[in-house]
């Protein structure tokens, strides 16, 4: 159970790791070509090769080798050859120590592979290293640098160079036994260039990069960070500002807004006021109306004792024969509605000094109705009004008197 955790561990960060790659050669191929940063040693390195053998150490100025010292190493023994060694290094100051080979000594060739490669470049040249070079992968040191990458036929073009592993080893052998760590493995033409150099010593034999690179990424990812800080909230800050300067002009056209609100609210009340008395008698019938739709309504044997307009209703008092029909004909009425007897209805009596009365009437009932009077639409009596004027012949002008 624990074998296959720790499998299921390796290939999510087997995976991780192949993400984190592309990702990296994706960002930097949308770098522009003169900001790229160049694979070269440090200017101040101090550079170790051999020559008709001695061990010349020597220092790049500018283009131009500048030679500190040699040892001789046919001569004399190991001590003798330390002491010399130290001798030149105290010479030219502590530096790190590098080895230069000469450039017929590196074979440098350009492969061509496809671009799934790029995930594991160094491990696929060390398979392909036999079929490419005369070497194999136990018998040379190898490094590449990849020179384009063609998506258009999915192939990856690489500068490959290899070195025999005898003449790095004897190199390496010395400067070991005089307590020196040689930090890259680089041919001299390169070297004397202004473009990047290969660096042909294995992976496990470099020495490992100090925690100050680490802080330097840490740095420059906390930079990063703050920057993107800034640009999320640099625009809300520039609205806050604008907010903040726009608060009084807001407040101002906030009471300006109020100020005709309140005027708007006064002159509705007014015109209410004025225009009350008017739309009132608009929506009131007529007196003179009503009387003549009350005449038009009540029959030929209904008269009335008592009339009386309050407000709205119209009271009613009187004797009727045909006291039953009386609110049917006042519910057809445009003028009045919801006609009803105000109290019982009372048959007429008829006195004994009454002998002469006219047998008709003696069946006649005294009532009290009440009914309310319709409103009418304000906007629609303007309308029959307007309609009416506008309907209405003009007067015809009279004869102008002749002049004398």
């Amino acid at each position: 159970m624990t074998s296959s955790r720790r499998r299921q561990r390796k290939s999510r960060s087997a995976v991780l790791v192949r993400f984190l790659r592309w990702w990296g050669r994706e960002l930097a191929a949308l770098v522009p070509p003169a900001l790229r940063p160049q694979n070269r040693p440090s200017p101040s390195m101090l550079w170790a090769g051999m020559e008709q053998g001695a061990l010349v150490l020597w220092r790049l100025a500018g283009q131009k080798r500048s030679e500190i010292g040699r040892v001789n190493l046919a001569a004399g023994d190991a001590a003798a050859h330390k002491i010399a060694f130290d001798a030149l290094l105290n010479k030219a100051g502590a530096h790190s120590v590098g080895i230069c080979l000469p450039a017929a000594q590196v074979l440098r060739k350009q492969v061509i592979l496809p671009l799934a490669a790029a995930e594991n470049l160094t491990q696929v040249l060390g398979f392909e290293l036999g079929r490419q070079t005369p070497y194999t992968a136990d018998q040379a040191y190898y490094d590449q640098r990849v020179l384009r990458e063609d998506r258009s036929d999915n192939r990856l073009h690489v500068l490959l160079g290899v070195a025999p592993k005898a003449v790095i080893d004897e190199i390496l052998a010395c400067l070991t036994a005089w307590g020196v760590t040689a930090q890259a493995v680089v041919v001299s033409d390169e070297l004397e260039s202004t473009g990047s150099c290969l660096n042909l010593l294995p992976a496990r034999l470099r020495p490992k990069p100090g925690h100050a690179g680490y802080w330097l990424y840490g740095a420059m990812a906390g930079v990063t960070l703050v920057l993107f800080a800034v640009l999320l909230v640099a625009p809300l800050w520039k609205k806050r500002e604008v907010v903040i300067a726009l608060q009084p002009v807001l407040a101002q056209a906030q009471q300006q807004a109020d100020a005709v609100d309140a005027l708007k609210r006064e002159q509705e009340r007014l015109l209410a006021e004025y225009n009350f008395p008017t739309e009132h008698k608009l929506a009131t019938p007529a007196k003179v109306a009503l009387l003549e739709e009350v005449t038009r309504i009540l029959p030929d044997n209904t008269w009335l004792q008592q009339l009386e307009i309050h407000g709205a209703e119209i009271t009613m008092q009187g004797n009727t024969g045909s006291s039953a029909s009386l609110i049917g004909l006042f519910e057809q009425s445009t003028l009045l509605e919801n006609a009803h007897f105000k109290s019982p209805l009372v048959k007429v009596q008829v006195g004994r000094g009454r002998a002469q009365i006219d047998q008709a009437q003696a069946g006649e009932e005294r009532f009290q109705l009440a009914a309310g009077i319709k409103a009418i639409d304000p906007a629609g009596a303007l309308a029959t009004l307007r309609g009416l004027h506008e309907n209405k012949p003009p007067a015809k002008a009279g004869k102008q008197p002749a002049k004398p």
